[in-house]
């Protein structure tokens, strides 16, 4: 797959999840489909497209919200290598291990985001933010975590084992 479809892919994504999904009000929470495409490529292809695919989903995520520049781009790439750890073709085919994955990649942007909020000078209530806020990202993520992985599988297996094309 060139560089080009997959940022055009990412950049698609968020706008849909930056403008469409915050408008569908469940409590205001919506699934984090950046990391979710993330971490289901980086499981078909390994760290290194991984790092790739979560800078450029983090950057098109810092154009496209209100969060600080390079946050998400920080935070996606490290998502994106951790999850390309889990790569191997034992792991593929485990169901639990992509949960397992999801849920902590959930968390780790979660604290990126917390860290961000406290270093900016800013309250935050650790306890209820994680009642309201990361519990149900969690939750569904991980439903919806399925519908995510089903298409970038296919997307992965139509491009064979290809490399990204710079």
């Amino acid at each position: 797959m060139s560089l080009y479809a997959a940022a055009t892919l990412l950049g698609l994504l968020a706008v849909v999840q930056s403008s469409i999904l915050t408008r569908v009000d469940v409590s205001a929470l919506h699934p984090d489909l950046m990391l979710l495409t993330v971490a289901a490529w980086a499981l078909q292809r390994g760290s290194r497209e991984g790092i790739v695919w979560g800078f450029c989903g983090g950057l098109a995520l810092d154009v496209t919200s209100g969060a600080p520049f390079g946050l998400n781009a920080l935070a996606f790439s490290l998502a994106g290598y951790l999850a390309g750890l889990g790569e191997a073709r034992v792991f593929r085919t485990n169901f639990v291990l992509p949960a397992l994955i999801i849920a902590g990649l959930t968390v780790l942007v979660f604290a990126a985001q917390c860290a961000y909020v406290l270093i900016a000078g800013r309250g935050l209530a650790l306890d209820t933010a994680i009642i309201s806020v990361l519990a149900p990202s969690l939750a569904l993520n991980l439903i919806t975590s399925p519908i995510v992985f089903r298409p970038i599988r296919w997307l992965s297996g139509s491009y064979g084992h290809e490399p990204l094309q710079w």
